[in-house]
């Protein structure tokens, strides 16, 4: 999964930038899971490959971050933003970024 999301990364410089990841990510999804046909030809989908989807997309997404950890020229444009877009999301669904570091601190107390 590591080689194949490194090949993607080379070949497909969109692919690099977090604002496209999702959707390539869910189309190499939907290919290893045998959906991507089912899916173009909207019909349905049943609970069961939809689980199985989501934990092959999660693998890929897992494997993204590896790649482009590892690997500085195949990070896209808004790699540096990732920390704060993550942020953002926490407070639009109601964390407080760095939430984690304050539980780990109480803990300790």
């Amino acid at each position: 999964m590591y080689e194949l999301i490194k090949n993607k990364l080379e070949n497909f410089p969109q692919f690099r930038e977090r604002r496209f990841r999702g959707k390539y990510l869910a189309i190499l999804a939907l290919r290893e899971t045998g959906l991507e046909d089912r899916h173009k030809g909207n019909q349905i989908i049943s609970l069961e490959e939809l689980s199985d989807f989501a934990v092959k997309y999660d693998s890929f997404r897992h494997a993204w971050g590896e790649v482009t950890r590892d690997f500085e020229n195949l990070r896209g444009q808004d790699y540096k933003d990732g920390e704060n877009l993550a942020q953002k999301k926490q407070l639009e669904h109601g964390y407080i970024p760095g939430f984690e570091e304050s539980i780990k601190a109480l803990n300790k107390l």
